[in-house]
């Protein structure tokens, strides 16, 4: 009897162990008998793995936007030919934000959601201002709000990292 009630012990042991690893490794798999899952964390772990993987794409294109080559591209001239690399910016930026939109927040992101969707319209519009300044060849106009974007974009992508770690209750 003691040796059957150590081999239960011991496999409910290894399917608590084996559910954590799956766990901490990304993969979901089914609670354990006896073992209640809050479903509140599992909307939170979603939804801040959607605005994490949103928050890598940005970067992504914050990097070749505003990235190594930037200082060529903040100039007059390099505005002029920059209309390419703004409609790609702006086409990844309205893609985030269009997936951000369609999210919704756990109850415990509700304040960081709404700052997050702000950070779009800045971005965006940006964006879309710098790309009818060049088509209308306001090249002036289009550096200025290039270089006005520039500052403090990485600086809020890491805000914005920092705030979605907060996000555990």
């Amino acid at each position: 009897m003691a040796s059957n009630q150590r081999t239960t012990g011991r496999r409910a042991f290894g399917v608590a162990l084996a559910a954590a690893l799956l766990a901490a490794c990304g993969e979901t798999a089914p609670a354990p008998s006896g073992v209640s899952v809050d479903p509140s964390d599992a909307e939170r772990r979603v939804y801040k793995d959607t605005v994490a993987g949103i928050l890598i794409d940005e970067r992504a294109a914050f990097d070749a936007f505003f990235g190594p080559e930037a200082d060529a591209w903040a100039t007059l001239e390099g505005m002029v030919g920059s209309e390419d690399r703004t409609i790609a910016f702006h086409d990844v930026m309205s893609d985030a934000q269009a997936r951000a939109a369609k999210l919704e927040a756990p109850p415990l992101a509700t304040l960081f959601h709404g700052t997050f969707l702000e950070h779009f319209d800045r971005f965006v519009g940006d964006a879309e201002a710098i790309r009818d300044a060049i088509r209308s060849g306001q090249a002036d106009r289009a550096l200025q709000i290039y270089q006005r974007l520039r500052r403090g974009a990485f600086e809020r992508l890491d805000f914005l990292a920092d705030r979605l770690a907060l996000i555990d209750g």
